[in-house]
């Protein structure tokens, strides 16, 4: 019969809780710097030394300048204590960058590159003549407002290189040396959008002038705008979570173009207006588009056209003449827009070219809430169409895409499209609109 064991030390029994113990924080947290330089210090326990950034020991310097009379022993102790962080140095470290030459060789890195303060170390490089030469020009793009790429960099290096008679054997042959470069330089990667760029501020501010002189004849609920967009209403999600990389699926890519108009109070959203390639879509049986509630048009390109805005602007000037109103409708100057018809209760009035981005009210995130209205409808109906075991949860007909976009649009609430005006027309809540 075997033996019972036997417990040598004390009973490992756990005390039952009497009472609930919340969770303590035993570290303050801590908000991280924005756009600081970077630090080598470590917690004031640690005596690991590390390699110091050149912020490090310019402050360092500084602290040294400030007290003249401390002995370079007591400022290394000083830096070692240091409540929010140690820097951990020596003494010959901290001589070497107090003398004469360290000071130069601080102040060179300084003026060397942006970059220079977070760095630990002197970079080295081959042709500092060639490399100055190639941060002159990047400076040279930013200012006429142009983008530049890793391709474009190589290219103009070499060209550098000839021009400067640089040996053969000192040319640079891979492209490994352009992320070291933007690195040290502090250049990103940066995504343009649409127009923005290229407006003058002063001249978005004077339209703005103008529009508000225009706005004071209508009251805020006549004030409308018109503007469309494509819609890739097909498409699955390009990117999500995952554990692991995913393979990527083929995208529908089929486009088709959806119009909306509302006025500046949020109140009156008038329904899309659908362009479409087919002149009845086979998922509409023996139904049409109009019979379901839908405005739908086609032609080959699915796209805004002279004659289909100029029959939906009639249909609008009909409806308003009816009911007694006076409408404002803004409208970019798109050549779609550019229509022979003078309706009798809308006023037509255009954005100055380029300005859209600035000062029309759908681009001002009112399009972009209803697409992210729809992507999140689209994924909802993906996981109904998983849980009915389809094998392809994101395969939709134009109907279906047609419902969601109704539904989205829906969704789009009145304070949403009241924020957008203000924000396009720059007016506060005691500005024209209200």
């Amino acid at each position: 019969m075997p033996a019972e064991p036997t417990h040598s030390g004390p009973s490992r029994v756990r005390k039952p809780r009497e009472s609930v113990k919340p969770y303590v924080r035993t570290k303050p947290t801590r908000v991280p710097a924005q756009h600081a330089p970077k630090t080598s210090a470590v917690a004031a326990e640690s005596q690991t030394r590390s390699n110091l950034t050149l912020h490090d020991w310019m402050t360092v310097v500084a602290y040294c300048d400030n007290n003249p009379s401390i002995k370079q022993h007591d400022v290394v102790a000083h830096f070692r204590a240091r409540p929010e962080g140690a820097l951990i140095f020596n003494q010959s470290s901290l001589s070497r960058h107090l003398s004469k030459k360290g000071r130069a060789e601080d102040q060179a890195r300084l003026q060397a590159t942006p970059a220079a303060l977070d760095g630990k170390r002197v970079r080295a490089v081959t042709r500092p003549d060639v490399e100055r030469a190639l941060f002159l020009w990047t400076k040279h793009m930013e200012v006429r407002k142009e983008h530049y790429t890793g391709a474009m960099l190589a290219a103009k290096r070499t060209e550098f290189e000839k021009a400067m008679d640089v040996p053969e054997n000192e040319r640079m042959k891979s492209d490994g040396w352009i992320s070291k470069f933007c690195k040290a330089y502090g250049i990103r990667e940066h995504r343009r959008h649409g127009e923005a760029g290229s407006v003058d501020v002063n001249a978005v501010g004077k339209e703005r002038e103008r529009i508000k002189g225009i706005l004071t004849a209508y009251a805020p609920e006549d004030v409308f705008n018109f503007d469309e967009s494509g819609l890739f209403g097909f498409a699955p999600p390009d990117r999500g979570l995952s554990s692991e990389q995913m393979p990527g699926k083929k995208s529908n890519k089929t486009r088709i173009t959806v119009g909306f108009a509302c006025n500046s109070t949020g109140t009156e959203k008038l329904p899309i207006f659908y362009i479409g390639k087919s002149k009845q879509p086979r998922c509409f049986g023996k139904t049409s588009p109009k019979d379901r509630g839908f405005y739908y048009r086609n032609n080959k390109t699915s796209w805004m056209t002279a004659a289909l805005f100029e029959e939906w602007v009639k249909e609008q000037d009909t409806r308003f003449r009816r009911q007694g109103r006076f409408i404002l409708l803004w409208i970019d100057n798109f050549s779609g827009h550019d229509i022979n018809y003078v309706p009798t209760n809308i006023r037509l009035e255009f954005f100055e070219p380029n300005m859209t981005s600035f000062v029309q009210p759908l681009d001002a995130g009112i399009i972009r809430c209803f697409k992210a209205h729809y992507r999140k409808g689209f994924c909802v109906r993906a996981l109904e169409m998983d849980n009915a075991g389809e094998e392809n949860i994101y395969k939709i007909n134009l109907l279906e895409v047609m419902l969601l976009a109704k539904a989205a649009w829906e969704a789009v609430t009145a304070e949403t499209i009241r924020n957008c005006w203000k924000k396009a027309f720059d007016l506060t809540s005691a500005g024209t609109l209200r």
